[in-house]
């Protein structure tokens, strides 16, 4: 596996100074939340449940014509890449959400 030299577009830095009304922003906000229902998911239904979910989420946003292609290639890539570089903090955030009390 080939690990790329770039840093990570979405360090904590970056994090401190975007614009959180930004579209980078939107953007990042809706991988990483894909990243925790993958991780909610396979923690609860496995690996394969995940990736189907994963999947079937990235054709529903396909469908948009090349608007919709170009947001799930965006996905994919944010995804890569937030999965490769936070997802054993997001893998905490879940599992202290999934312990909290549900409101009535």
């Amino acid at each position: 596996m080939v690990t790329s030299q770039q840093p990570y577009p979405f360090d904590d830095a970056w994090k401190a100074s975007v614009d959180r009304s930004s579209f980078e922003w939107m953007a990042y906000c809706e991988s990483a939340s894909l990243v925790k229902r993958y991780i909610r998911t396979r923690l609860r239904d496995g690996k394969d449940a995940a990736v189907a979910e994963f999947e079937d989420t990235c054709e529903l946003y396909g469908k948009n014509g090349a608007q919709g292609a170009a947001r799930v290639a965006r996905i994919r890539e944010h995804f890569q890449l937030i999965w490769a570089n936070e997802r054993e903090a997001m893998k905490v955030k879940v599992l202290e959400e999934d312990a909290l009390p549900k409101a009535a």
